[in-house]
């Protein structure tokens, strides 16, 4: 038997040190592999202190204390934020790719803030600083994200009982400037066709002029098979999308039909002869260099579509704008926005005059901007 240092929580073993301590109402004891010596004995004193007074304060970290701990039992009933965090992501049932930005969110950003310190411990003006740091650093979308997570945790964390009020209950999401729609115009659009048309491989043309024709997600046009075409009635059904390869349900998780025009038929014609033959459940678009279904759609916009702009002298703008350039374009032309927004997917004409009612405005050619002038000019 060892001999026990008197209110230390200390015992000298034979070739060990084991220490006693009490944490969230259990007892715990841990086993160091060092000599009982003097010099050691003091040191694991010294660990001690700092243990209880970081037991008092609430930021215990019994993993990072007792890296070596063999007590599977002592981690799990931590119930530090980190394991909290854990069992909140397995209560989640959301897309893939939602699930990543919350688990990347957590690990990155919350984790290595909070550790597994108990969740009555955090306080908001902690995770004001937090924002306040990451604020110089990242945008605040970014931010805004990345709290989503911590709020969805904290509310079970007040559901099950743990806490009274949640530490995120009165901090505000980050205002930033939304980004606009900064479609092209019809001169731009056409002069990126032609060029396509001139100097990449077919495919690449009709991927771009279908982008431009139908306002198809990227995401969706890269999986939209050939049974999904209704000859007849000209159209293609949208059901699905493919989001860091990972196919999925739509943005909306509905169902819709595309009228597609003349032109838009035509693309579908010239593509028939690069992948149809391949079967009605092939994509329709695949890569012209390795002759398979594209992985994701960063390398259209990598290898043709920046490259095509700064040929051109056209300003710089994301590949996406080729789903607001269809609405726009649109909108500009007269066509009536509520059936545009049932070609975009949106789930209403809300959302398109929220997003477009600049184009919308100039829809009319000046003609109520002139009838404002006449009567108070």
């Amino acid at each position: 038997m060892g001999r026990k240092r008197p209110g230390s929580g200390i015992e000298p073993l034979r070739h060990s040190i084991r220490v006693r301590f009490r944490w969230n109402g259990k007892r715990y004891r841990e086993t160091l592999n060092l000599k009982p010596t003097a010099a050691n004995i003091k040191a694991v004193e010294r660990m001690m202190a700092r243990l209880h007074q970081e037991i008092d304060l609430g930021v215990f970290d019994y993993e990072s204390t007792f890296p070596k701990s063999g007590s599977v039992s002592n981690r799990q009933i931590s119930g530090g934020f980190t394991t909290f965090a854990r069992q909140w992501l397995e209560t989640l049932t959301i897309e893939k790719s939602t699930m990543s930005d919350y688990v990347s969110a957590i690990k990155k950003v919350w984790s290595p803030a909070f550790g597994e310190r108990q969740l009555k411990s955090i306080k908001p003006s902690e995770i004001k600083r937090i924002i306040a740091d990451r604020a110089k650093r990242v945008s605040g979308k970014t931010i805004n994200n990345n709290m989503i997570p911590l709020r969805g945790l904290f509310e079970l964390a007040v559901d099950d009982g743990l806490l009274d009020r949640s530490p995120m209950e009165r901090i505000k999401n980050v205002r930033h400037q939304k980004r606009e729609p900064d479609p092209f115009d019809r001169e731009e659009t056409e002069r990126i066709l032609v060029h396509m048309r001139d100097h990449y491989d077919e495919q690449v043309w009709n991927w771009y002029e279908f982008a431009f024709g139908t306002g198809m997600r990227p995401s969706e046009q890269i999986v939209v098979q050939w049974r999904d075409v209704d000859w007849k009635r000209q159209s293609v059904r949208i059901e699905r999308a493919r989001v860091r390869a990972v196919e999925k349900s739509t943005k909306t998780r509905t169902v819709r039909d595309i009228d597609l025009t003349p032109r838009m038929m035509a693309v579908l014609q010239r593509q028939k002869a690069h992948s149809f033959m391949r079967g009605l459940d092939s994509p329709i678009f695949i890569n012209p260099v390795t002759n398979t279904p594209w992985p994701d759609v960063q390398d259209q916009r990598k290898l043709y579509f920046h490259p095509a702009l700064r040929a051109l002298g056209i300003r710089s703008r994301d590949a996406y704008q080729t789903r607001h350039t269809y609405a726009t374009t649109a909108l500009m032309g007269g066509v009536n926005p509520a059936y545009i927004a049932r070609q975009l997917g949106h789930k209403s004409a809300a959302m398109l005059f929220r997003h477009y009612s600049r184009w919308i405005d100039h829809a009319d050619y000046g003609r109520e901007a002139a009838k404002l002038n006449q009567i108070y000019g």
